[in-house]
């Protein structure tokens, strides 16, 4: 069952987090309590400045090149210290694609820019393998219901492929920047992913460096404007191992996987219980009581 990234509105949305048994959770945006953000101008969608102080429409392409220079601009500190860089990957169009272990789904596609380590701008060959991926963003001019379930497999897609937590972030560039990340917090047997939303651009790209800057294996980090900590968590980590076929395979990675999260973070309750109903299912007598 392939899903197609770009083709993923409300209704496939809803049933993809369904399928994977993940809930999104508002988090509350908070003032600051450090200085206040640089004022940062929204995105000019239709027009820019040439160097004799003329404006110049633009056209889809010239768009995609001076939104991805417009979040370098804005974060350009940040990506050097941290050796990153902002790739313009809408044109690669199956970057994101990746099979959802234990399960029949397939996603596929890409999204619009990548921050991640500049090995992959300076060696080309190396993006396929998204080294050192921080976040993905999502551009969209309008924002509507259906953006935010693609942005949302986006990330669970960019989850699957990354080492690392990561994060996504569905902007217009101008009043509307919605950040989602998995969490470890769970509601019940659900894994999580947080959504807070900023309105201002400048508060947007503080909450971007202050991601930035953090550890690539932090899982609780403290970014500003979202109430938190952030506790970051990989979805493999979560996610329920469903073995469609009862082999015996799939469930000994979910023990394996209990164990080697057990021996780091001590043990997890809900977790050992959803492994438990898991091995249940597997079992033909077992499978109509779990």
């Amino acid at each position: 069952m392939a899903k197609r990234l770009d083709e993923v509105g409300s209704e496939k949305g809803r049933q993809l987090l369904q399928d994977l048994n993940i809930r999104v959770e508002p988090v509350p945006t908070v003032v600051s309590a450090v200085e206040n953000a640089t004022l940062v101008n929204a995105f000019d969608w239709e027009s820019v400045v040439d160097g004799n102080g003329r404006e110049i429409a633009l056209f889809e392409g010239q768009r995609r090149t001076q939104y991805r220079e417009y979040m370098e601009r804005n974060i350009g500190a940040v990506l050097a210290e941290k050796k990153l860089c902002v790739l313009d990957v809408e044109n690669i169009p199956d970057l994101l694609t990746v099979q959802v272990p234990g399960l029949n789904i397939d996603l596929a596609g890409r999204t619009d820019l990548l921050i991640l380590s500049d090995v992959a701008k300076k060696y080309p060959s190396e993006l396929p393998s998204l080294p050192g991926v921080k976040m993905l963003i999502e551009v969209k001019k309008e924002i509507v219901t259906d953006s935010s379930y693609q942005a949302l497999s986006e990330l669970i897609a960019l989850d699957l492929r990354s080492d690392d937590p990561v994060m996504a972030l569905l902007t217009n560039l101008t009043d509307n920047w919605q950040f989602f990340c998995v969490s470890s917090e769970k509601s019940g047997d659900c894994a999580t992913i947080n959504k807070a939303t900023i309105k201002k651009p400048g508060e947007a790209f503080r909450v971007i460096k202050a991601l930035l800057a953090q550890p690539p294996t932090a899982d609780e980090v403290n970014l500003p404007y979202i109430q938190g900590p952030v506790k970051r968590r990989k979805l493999a980590q979560l996610l329920p191992c469903i073995d469609e076929g009862g082999e015996s395979g799939g469930n000994r990675e979910c023990i394996e996987r209990y164990f080697d999260i057990a021996s780091v973070l001590g043990p997890d309750v809900e977790m050992a219980r959803a492994v438990g109903r898991q091995i249940a299912r597997s079992i033909p007598a077992f499978s109509m009581y779990s």
